[in-house]
């Protein structure tokens, strides 16, 4: 028997390839994907390239699915039990580990697994042991692929420790952005959702959530409304554009915090107004990736239906229609679709 796999072998080229099922390792599990999602890092690197995919590569890592090989040792698990699961986790015994600091884990990237756009994927060890969770009956497959999207936005609100009833404006209106703003209202603080892009600013408002069309409003102007012309307590950036980086202090008050969501380029540099940050204090961040209690964090919060993920995918595609997939995102088509082998 063998298995599907979707394969990035250059820029805007994929190619659907045959292999042989893995074999489940000591401790971990083969999993047949039933739904896996499609990402802003996915669609990066299928337009240009990315740094840890050298192509041709593997990649989709946002994926739920069922047991199909259980390895050598793996406790907890059976053939035929529903899984979800995020794409790495740390070893636990380096330097940022002991410090409390699993997300900048020394081999958490260098161990993650890429390939979720396939019929199966091997799960190791380490993930099983600490990132992995029997998906509950009444959650859908592809909503139990936001696990690993949800982990980066629970650690990233985490990051920040927004006080109560804090105004945190959300830059960018995208699958991150949408998800920000609701994991904030969750918190207590009031998300303050800012895009440009209609069917998605009509998602938030249909959320519940409070929006700004930045086509047609003064962005300054509405921050300012809802908090006496101080400026957002907070601001996350979740655009992943340099000029918005470098706009997004001028948007919150005199102490307030800049979290860097959206990444750019490894090699980009960027530049801020040196009295804005140094006079009137505004404190720079930037989260990066999960640990563990994030993780459980996100399951927690899908498992008992705070967070409206539903919405957030457009369509569905099937496996062998992954070209077609990717090429309709390049479009600008959709928030994310869902891939069904």
């Amino acid at each position: 028997m063998s298995s599907r796999v979707a394969m990035l072998v250059e820029p805007r080229k994929i190619e659907l390839r045959s292999e042989a099922i893995p074999t489940a390792p000591p401790g971990g599990l083969v999993v047949r994907v039933r739904a896996a999602l499609t990402d802003g890092t996915d669609l990066k690197a299928y337009r240009r390239g990315h740094p840890q995919m050298p192509m041709p590569s593997r990649f989709g890592h946002e994926f739920s699915g069922d047991v199909a090989a259980v390895g050598e040792g793996t406790a907890g698990y059976a053939v035929g039990d529903a899984v979800m699961c995020v794409h790495s986790a740390p070893d636990g015994t380096c330097f940022w580990c002991l410090a409390g600091e699993e997300e900048l884990c020394e081999s958490v990237m260098s161990t993650k697994i890429l390939g979720a756009y396939a019929d199966y994927i091997e799960i190791p060890a380490r993930i099983v042991a600490r990132n992995c969770f029997h998906k509950p009956d009444g959650l859908a497959y592809r909503d139990a692929a936001f696990l690993e999207p949800l982990a980066c936005v629970v650690h990233s609100v985490d990051y920040l420790e927004p006080a109560p009833d804090a105004l945190v404006a959300v830059l960018g209106d995208g699958g991150f952005g949408l998800l920000h703003a609701q994991v904030l209202r969750d918190r207590g603080a009031r998300p303050l959702l800012i895009g440009r892009r209609q069917e998605r600013l009509d998602l938030s408002r249909a959320l519940g959530i409070d929006t700004v069309d930045a086509r047609v409003a003064d962005v300054h102007a509405a921050i300012a409304a809802r908090t006496g012309d101080r400026g957002a307590d907070a601001l996350i950036e979740c655009t992943g554009s340099q000029q918005v980086w470098e706009s997004a202090p001028g948007f919150v008050r005199r102490g307030g915090t800049v979290s860097f969501f959206g990444g750019l380029p490894a090699s980009a540099q960027v530049s801020f107004q040196a009295a804005r940050l140094h006079y009137d204090e505004v404190r720079l961040i930037s989260p990066f990736h999960f640990g563990p209690p994030a993780v459980a964090r996100a399951f927690e919060l899908l498992r008992d239906g705070k967070i409206a993920v539903e919405p957030l995918v457009t369509r569905t595609f099937a496996l062998g229609d992954i070209v077609e997939a990717f090429a309709t995102l390049d479009g600008g088509e959709g928030i994310k679709f869902a891939i069904e082998p």
